[in-house]
């Protein structure tokens, strides 16, 4: 049996946060295909040609469209809007919070981005997906713990 590769689009506009990005997605226990957008018009144009299972958008992206936009605009999509998409905020304030909540992100992380937390996030919103073989490669206890987060939610 192949194994199935997870594809993730990264959306940064800065070179040094999406290195750091890579490097943190480097610890998940699948191999990972990254491909990676510098603003949110080239990512809808990379949406249209290519199949993503996960998107990780910053907030503050460059050019006319920003990353709560980018997030409105595939939650809009019929052909985009089941793709999970982590909203990376800059700050802790509450209308960040609220505007990422109300832009359709599933999930929102803040700078400085942890990546343990980052990737345990990754498994939850891919794992219906992937969950045979995120579990074949996770240690006995991390599977009955990813088991009953998955049980509660």
């Amino acid at each position: 049996m192949s194994q199935i590769i997870p594809r993730i689009m990264i959306v940064e506009s800065f070179g040094s946060n999406l290195k750091s990005l890579s490097s943190h997605l480097s610890g998940f226990p699948l191999p990972l295909e990254i491909v990676s957008a510098s603003d949110a018009a080239s990512a809808l144009s990379q949406l249209q040609r290519e199949a993503i299972d996960l998107v990780v958008v910053d907030s503050c992206l460059r050019g006319k469209i920003d990353g709560f936009e980018l997030c409105r605009t595939l939650r809009a999509s019929l052909s985009h809007n089941q793709i999970p998409i982590i909203l990376l905020l800059s700050g802790y304030l509450s209308l960040e919070r609220v505007r990422g909540i109300s832009a359709g992100a599933d999930l929102l992380l803040h700078r400085p981005i942890v990546k343990e937390e980052l990737l345990r996030m990754m498994q939850l919103l891919l794992g219906w997906r992937f969950e045979e073989s995120i579990n074949a490669r996770l240690p006995a206890p991390e599977n009955r713990a990813l088991h009953r987060l998955r049980s509660v939610s």
